[in-house]
């Protein structure tokens, strides 16, 4: 998955700016992945705007879940416009508004994920087993 590969480039930066980043060789990623949208939907409706950028990935042929907490301020000195969640040419739903949910391609822009509520935001799952899963918190 390109997503692996990104945040694998940017390791050690997000390592030295006060970022959490794990990467763990798992057969299974089903309990990470209940835990991190139990994770969301306990902050889901809260009121304010978000502090961090979660982040599981799940490569299937690798075997690998790379779990991230990006601080949004990181998340704001990298953005160049366009904050690339790169899902391919797949289509994700950005839930915007409570009950209004904005279809996007390929790209999340930073502007958008100021103005999204808290909790899930994308959840990808790929017939061949790779899984991504993205929260604010």
């Amino acid at each position: 998955m390109r997503f692996t590969r990104l945040i694998a480039a940017l390791a050690p930066v997000l390592l030295s700016a006060a970022c959490f980043l794990e990467v763990e060789d798992v057969s299974d990623p089903g309990p990470a992945f209940a835990e991190a949208r139990r994770d969301a939907a306990r902050v889901a409706g809260r009121p304010g705007p978000p502090d961090r950028l979660e982040v599981h990935v799940y490569d299937r042929t690798d075997g690998q879940l790379v779990r991230a907490s990006i601080p949004m301020g990181i998340v704001e000195k990298f953005d160049d416009g366009e904050v690339d969640l790169d899902f391919d040419d797949e289509e994700i739903d950005l839930d915007l508004d409570e009950g209004t949910a904005e279809s996007v391609r390929r790209h999340l822009r930073l502007s958008e994920l100021k103005q999204a509520p808290l909790g899930l935001l994308v959840e990808v799952e790929e017939e061949g087993g790779d899984q991504v899963l993205v929260w604010l918190r």
